[in-house]
This record gives C-alpha cells, structure tokens and sequence, in this order.
C-alpha cells in the first residue's frame, strides 16, 4: 500500500472547507426557521448569514445577522427614550394625539443565533471528529 500521509492530509483540509461550508447553510435555515420575532418585511429573517472562513489549521463557522438591528433582535434593548428627529413631535396611528417623546420600556433579545449555535455544538464537534477519523 502506496499510503501519502501529507496528500491524505492536505484533501483532508480541503474537504474541511466543504463540511464546515454544509454545516453553516444547515444553521442558516434552522436560525430561519426557528426566529421567533414577527417579520414586518422580512429582511431580517432573510439576512440570516452562516459561513465557514479560514483553512489551513483553523476554521470558523459563523451566523450573523446582516441587518443593522440584528443585535437587538438578539439581545434586545434596553429601556430608551424615543424623540422625533426631524419634527416636532410623534405621532402613528391609533395615537390619540402627538408626543414630544415616547417612554419605551425595552425588549427582551431572541436569541436566535445563539440558541441555534448552542443546539448544534455537539452535531458539529462530531462531524469533525467523524470527518477526520481513520475511515
């Protein structure tokens, strides 16, 4: 048997690419799927991101948000006044009249990414080791 360690090795590192690329669109659509928040327009549930950077040695798997307020759907918000920007006063609505600010009490965050990362730590630990086992 004619055995190549470093050619095995580098298809290995390759194929790492591969896996962990398959790995993040799986936590991509669970992440889509399992949101919790109620889409108004979509764009955040859309944008939903999983990737795989790096090769070599080290490789990441990623999920992120690409919207500008994906860190507030994760984490949420804390209690905040809300001012007109360009007027004098806010007004929606169903408002009984306009407000000079409105008092809002924060959100609680969803947790999405992270529940999704938590719930697949294991799913991922082991196909690496299964992936890089004697076959």
């Amino acid at each position: 048997m004619n055995f190549r360690a470093i050619e095995y090795i580098a298809r290995k590192k390759v194929g790492m690419n591969i896996l962990c690329n398959a790995m993040a669109r799986k936590l991509e659509s669970q992440a889509k799927n399992d949101a919790k928040w109620t889409d108004r327009t979509s764009n955040a549930r859309q944008g939903l991101k999983g990737g795989c950077e790096g090769g070599g040695n080290n490789y990441s798997i990623y999920l992120a948000h690409g919207v500008e307020y994906g860190e507030i759907l994760e984490e949420g918000s804390k209690p905040h006044v809300i001012a007109p920007k360009n007027g004098k006063a806010l007004y929606w609505k169903g408002a009984a009249h306009p407000v000079k600010k409105v008092n809002h009490p924060g959100t609680k965050g969803f947790k999405t990414i992270e529940n999704t990362l938590e719930g697949n730590r294991e799913v991922i630990k082991s196909a690496v080791l299964r992936y890089w086992s004697d076959d």
